[in-house]
């Protein structure tokens, strides 16, 4: 058995967290610390939101390792019922690798996976089933990159984005292909207030960008 996923990508983001400035970190960590509520984080609204708060916990695990007692298994807790889905299949996935039993058979064909974070899962898992993920899906993937070095989330997405360019980042270099340099796309994301947004058309950050924006540093 592999190293589970969710401990990739956490060493991946303490990767992204060590490659920051100390001055860089500070204002990232007083940004998340800004977002936080009294019984968990904010959303882009400004409202409490349980979804937001499985990511800032991450985040203090990341800035302090003793705080890490388990990594949570979902990250998107909606997603996570429908097994029927791609992601509902990955979130299963996730559940017994950290159970650390033998994942079931994943049988999803590429048709179906019609955006960067899709495909995604379906190379992530098949390479940590010691599988060779299948070679038409990494290239869909390496073709969702353009000059800027930034992923777009689909063929009908008119701009790169930073989630779908640390999830494709992330699986590129999981399964070792090689990959166009990044590292200017991330940092024309990073803001002045300490977030990440979302598109270079966005001003506003909350932990889940924040989070996108570390593991995407942590690849570089």
């Amino acid at each position: 058995m592999k190293t589970p996923l969710l401990y990739i990508v956490y060493r991946t983001l303490r990767k992204g967290w060590k490659r920051m400035s100390p001055d860089a970190q500070q204002a990232l960590r007083s940004f998340v610390a800004s977002q936080k509520t009294a019984h968990g984080y904010m959303n882009a609204g400004g409202a409490e939101d349980a979804y937001y708060k499985q990511f800032g916990d991450v985040l203090e695990a990341v800035f302090s390792p003793s705080k890490l007692i388990r990594m949570p298994i979902h990250l998107t807790v909606q997603e996570s019922r429908n097994r029927d889905t791609i992601y509902g299949r990955f979130f299963e996935f996730l559940e017994q690798e950290m159970r650390m039993s033998r994942p079931k058979e994943i049988n999803i064909d590429m048709p179906k996976a019609v955006t960067t974070n899709a495909v995604c899962c379906i190379v992530a898992m098949m390479h940590q089933m010691g599988k060779q993920p299948d070679a038409m899906c990494v290239e869909w993937i390496r073709q969702r990159q353009d000059e800027t070095g930034g992923f777009y989330a689909s063929d009908l997405a008119t701009v790169p984005d930073l989630l779908s360019t640390s999830v494709a980042l992330f699986t590129l270099r999981l399964i070792g292909a090689e990959v166009k340099d990044a590292s200017s796309f991330i940092q024309a994301h990073w803001l002045d207030n300490g977030g990440f947004a979302p598109t270079l058309y966005d001003e506003y950050s909350d932990v889940e960008y924040v989070f996108y924006g570390l593991l995407a540093l942590g690849t570089i």
